[in-house]
């Protein structure tokens, strides 16, 4: 999951599993949660949808939003959240 800021407030942005569409979670300054799915393979958005506050919490999950209210904090522009890794840090298994 990609983290960053937008004009206006953040975005999450994430593929699905298999690539085909595209999820981008927004939430303005002003407090508003938006939607938006893209599908890759044939390069069309579906209309952004309102979502009711705090959804986008409950569709990340506790631990990649303390991520992300930590960039927030912070003021880092953009972030990668891991999302196997339950916002623990993972050290990536040496292949040679």
């Amino acid at each position: 999951m990609i983290a960053k800021k937008i004009e206006g407030g953040y975005q999450l942005e994430s593929p699905t599993i298999n690539g085909i569409f595209v999820v981008k979670l927004t939430l303005t300054e002003k407090g508003e949660e938006k939607i938006e799915t893209c599908s890759t393979a044939v390069g069309i958005c579906f209309p952004i949808q309102e979502l009711n506050p705090g959804t986008i919490e409950r569709i990340v999950g506790p631990d990649r939003w303390k991520l992300f209210e930590e960039m927030k904090e912070k003021g880092i522009e953009q972030m990668f959240i891991d999302p196997q890794a339950d916002g623990r840090r993972v050290q990536a298994p040496r292949t040679w």
